[in-house]
């Protein structure tokens, strides 16, 4: 897990609180200093996702937004913020396609702690350098 300097916060999101409350204790079992925001509508975390600074954001659904369609609001909120999807049905695809990090099969939320942390560890990573195959002798500019 990446160094943070400060604790890392998150904001997860899904209309329906039990499986909400199941996310979040999940998650900080593996970030204990962590600290947590919920919500259940997309305007709501829309706005959050904007105004804080955040480590993560674990998605569901909302009342009024599929999952899908929940992280492409997500993710034009906030480029860079690590997104995380959960879905009972397989959406890895839909969830790529929408701007997602990483699909989690919400049958498997006891992962979803090692899960975000992988995210985040990648994200920090720096991007690889171009490769330089084939360029001979590149003179400065004149």
């Amino acid at each position: 897990m990446a160094a943070m300097t400060t604790e890392p916060r998150f904001l997860v999101i899904d209309d329906n609180a039990e499986s909400r409350m199941l996310l979040v204790k999940t998650l900080l079992r593996k970030f204990p200093d962590g600290v947590v925001s919920e919500c259940q509508h997309a305007e709501t975390a829309v706005k959050l996702s904007r105004g804080e600074r955040l480590s993560a954001i674990v998605a569901h659904r909302t009342f009024d937004h599929d999952g899908a369609a929940l992280i492409r609001l997500l993710r034009r909120a906030n480029p860079s913020v690590p997104l995380i999807m959960v879905s009972g049905q397989d959406q890895s695809v839909r969830a790529k396609l929408a701007g997602a990090d990483a699909f989690l099969d919400y049958d498997a939320w006891l992962q979803i702690g090692s899960v975000v942390s992988a995210v985040i560890d990648r994200k920090a990573q720096p991007p690889p350098a171009p490769a330089m195959d084939g360029i001979i002798g590149l003179a400065p500019a004149q």
